[in-house]
């Protein structure tokens, strides 16, 4: 019981971790225009860079180990796919329409948008939402496999995990121009890393093999470097981005090494209990700091970074602890059911 406590423990701590990276990634900005709108050699881009392999990667590789704890059966589907669709879609359009809504009115917002664009929210990945539709189609096609049994032998999962290689990969070559259509793009990127969740969750005897976990380690460190060298342009590259095969590598290899770490940070275990709430929420928490940054003169780049990063924490854990104590609210912006919270 006590090692299963502490392993759930390390578990959160690199949920809180994964949420941090994700933050600090909307805090510098995608591209140049969007939020500290650093220039493409800065540090900044550099670090923006370095971490994109792991973010989601590793956010989506803990849902599938999450998954394994609780996996579907013939008996449970139904109330397993309702609980996943409240839990995504919900806050999905709740969340969604509010950070549309505060888009269209506050002063300094790094696009413009217009009323007439609010139908985009439910068709194409919307910022940073991409990630809630794209996550319940994989949901929906694991749950699929899952009730064929297609993932109980070590074989059998493996031969999963390469199929959705192959699709991702056929995804970057064939449909690198088609939009995010209501988040099935994105489900092909996600799904690999939902795949070696499963499989930390489920096959822990190859996972904590000490012959596979440091070969995954030295796969991880090598990914590392070719990535390194091809920032600082001294090798080229044919792909190029997260979903690229080094992206694949070091994500991949990164979260199995780090599983295998056990890592216990407190600070982290805490951040990691509020993650869900930090990512719908953290846009308003750094934005609105920006702003505010801005405004009085304070442009400073590490100033801007690290209040940002932190309001962009507090304020969501801040939030969910006011939201979740009200069934409506804690049912439209926290996914969860519509019932009063449960006293501890």
């Amino acid at each position: 019981m006590a090692k299963v406590i502490q392993q759930d423990k390390s578990v959160q701590t690199l949920r809180g971790f994964a949420i941090i990276l994700v933050v600090m990634g909307h805090v510098i900005g995608y591209k140049g225009d969007e939020g500290m709108k650093v220039a493409d050699d800065s540090f900044w881009r550099w670090l923006y860079y370095s971490l994109e392999y792991f973010r989601m990667p590793l956010f989506t590789v803990i849902s599938g180990w999450v998954y394994t704890l609780h996996p579907i059966s013939k008996e449970n589907i139904n109330k397993f796919l309702d609980g996943k669709t409240r839990r995504l879609l919900v806050p999905l359009v709740a969340v969604g329409l509010i950070y549309f809504f505060i888009r269209l009115v506050a002063p300094g917002t790094n696009r413009e948008v217009h009323l007439s664009d609010i139908w985009k929210i439910f068709v194409y990945q919307y910022d940073l939402y991409w990630y809630l539709p794209s996550l319940f189609w994989a949901f929906l096609l694991i749950a699929f496999v899952e009730y064929q049994s297609w993932m109980k032998k070590l074989s059998s999962w493996f031969l999963v995990l390469v199929i959705t290689i192959i699709f991702l990969s056929l995804r970057n070559i064939y449909l690198t121009t088609v939009p995010n259509y209501l988040g099935l793009i994105g489900m092909f990127y996600l799904m690999p890393f939902f795949v070696i969740g499963i499989g930390i969750g489920r096959f822990p005897k190859l996972m904590t093999n000490k012959i596979f976990v440091n070969s995954m380690l030295f796969l991880f460190l090598a990914g590392i470097v070719v990535q390194q060298l091809a920032w600082f342009q001294l090798i080229d590259l044919p792909f190029h981005g997260k979903a690229s095969p080094l992206g694949l590598l070091v994500g991949m290899t990164g979260t199995i090494v780090l599983f295998r770490v056990h890592l216990v940070i407190p600070s982290l275990v805490y951040i990691g209990g509020f993650s869900y709430a930090i990512y719908l929420f953290h846009v308003f928490g750094t934005a609105g700091s920006r702003i505010f940054l801005y405004k009085f003169g304070l442009i400073h780049p590490v100033v801007i970074f690290f209040v940002s990063l932190i309001v962009g924490i507090i304020v969501p854990i801040v939030m969910e602890m006011v939201i979740d104590r009200f069934k409506l609210t804690r049912f439209l912006f926290l996914g969860r059911k519509y019932a009063p919270k449960r006293k501890k």
